[in-house]
């Protein structure tokens, strides 16, 4: 098939793209910037020109194709909207590829999440809908499932659309930005492990090669209107993963109990998602599909040499680099690799990830706009595979001009000279987030 891939350059694209030729496929990959073509093109996909906000060109793609693989979304929305306007650009774009493909029988496959049916009481299985949205759920995952619905309604007007859910955890060598590495961060920060509760909430988790070969396999076999349950381990207890962190940081693992004041405390914005409990069976696409996991497990992948490197760039050269791209000056943000990642917690008004020396700059102006922050001191330090930066800061509020005190920790990812982003978290979210929303 020829087939239209949005998505490709990112964690999930990069292993379908790849899969997708080794099987016969000819691929054409959607690209918004030079970097992203070059990145297709060295994984052996033709690139077209554009992005997801130009619709007739996504349409008129589609229509080129034989069959399109959407795993792109408007990141670049999360921090000011939120899932709800993620999926409010989504959406459109679904319209636009069944304005293409209606009537064709050809097929669409698109990223979905095990959560969209919601919590049954048992695990979940492909013929559970996901539920419908509404007003009431602006902001929270359940929002998306608009997008869902409508992938799996195109079935009905020739289309051969299914639905891939993709389990919690993605793992692998390249895994820099998922839900694991968050709570590894997390597990640093605090110096210690948490889980909710009794820890007996289930998660669960895929390798992202297997994932890769069942996009492919639903793209080239599967009946319209279905949903795909990409999980290798169905149900994982959260405790579990907790303590296999914790024996690899040689850190206590900790229940944190489960109310509004002490899960934001320890999780952040992962306090509603770390709580849920996502049981999913992936019989239904192994029988219909003939999908075998093939890969490591989650709790076997742990020791892969990337979630926990035994070797790392010498202290000293990255504590110094860290320590010049905070002096600032006019080189600091060409210290800036292109794919860097910085995260903020999502209930503060800048929360989300900003990606590139672009959307370091845009994070700061986000910030500026609403309290001066001065640094009263500093601290960096090497802690394990991040640098931490260690900020004794001042949050002023540009309306009220009321002070904040705070302890803020930065850890950092560098190495050779190049910062890769950083997640920041604060001493107290709740009191910033009082001082720039209520002031």
């Amino acid at each position: 098939m020829r087939v239209f891939v949005t998505g490709g350059t990112g964690h999930s694209g990069s292993f379908i793209i790849p899969e997708l030729i080794a099987a016969g496929h000819e691929v054409t990959g959607l690209a918004r910037s030079d970097a992203a073509a070059a990145a297709l093109t060295a994984l052996g996909a033709t690139v077209r020109r554009g992005d997801l906000e130009e619709l007739d060109g996504l349409q008129e793609a589609a229509a080129d194709s034989d069959g399109v693989v959407h795993v792109a979304h408007r990141q670049d929305l999360l921090p000011t909207g939120g899932m709800s306007a993620v999926a409010a650009a989504e959406l459109p774009i679904m319209h636009a590829y069944g304005a293409a493909l209606t009537g064709t029988g050809k097929p669409l496959v698109v990223a979905g999440s095990i959560g969209s049916p919601g919590s049954l009481g048992r695990p979940v299985v492909e013929e559970d809908p996901a539920l419908p949205s509404g007003d009431e759920h602006k902001g929270t995952l359940r929002a998306r499932n608009v997008v869902e619905r409508a992938v799996i309604d195109l079935a009905e007007r020739g289309v051969r659309s299914s639905v891939v859910r993709i389990a919690n955890i993605v793992h692998d060598t390249t895994d820099n930005a998922g839900f694991f590495p968050s709570l590894i961060a997390l597990a640093k920060e605090k110096g210690f492990v948490g889980h909710p509760g009794d820890g007996t909430n289930l998660w669960n988790a895929v390798h992202v090669r297997d994932l890769a070969s069942l996009f492919r396999l639903a793209l080239e076999r599967g009946p319209a209107g279905s949903f795909w349950h990409a999980v290798e381990d169905g149900g994982i207890p959260f405790r579990e993963i907790a303590e296999a962190i914790g024996s690899r940081l040689d850190l206590p693992v900790v229940s944190i109990p489960v109310d509004e004041l002490m899960m934001p405390g320890y999780f952040g914005f992962l306090a509603n998602i770390a709580t849920q409990s996502y049981p999913a069976s992936n019989l239904i696409t192994r029988r219909t599909l003939g999908w075998e996991p093939s890969q490591p497990g989650l709790l076997a992948d742990l020791d892969n040499g990337h979630y926990f490197p035994t070797v790392t760039s010498p202290a000293h050269d990255d504590v110094a680099t860290l320590e010049k791209f905070v002096r600032g000056g006019e080189g600091a943000l060409a210290m800036v690799d292109e794919n860097a990642v910085w995260r903020e917690a999502e209930s503060l008004p800048w929360g989300g990830e900003w990606r590139g020396p672009d959307g370091f700059a845009r994070l700061t102006r986000e910030i500026d706009a609403l309290a001066e922050l001065t640094a009263r001191g500093h601290e960096i330090v090497r802690a394990g595979d991040v640098v931490e930066l260690r900020l004794d800061a001042v949050f002023t509020s540009r309306k009220s001009r009321r002070q904040l005190p705070m302890k803020v920790v930065e850890h950092y990812r560098v190495q050779d000279g190049k910062i890769y982003g950083a997640d920041a978290f604060y001493q107290d979210t709740q009191a910033v987030n009082d001082l720039v929303k209520n002031d």
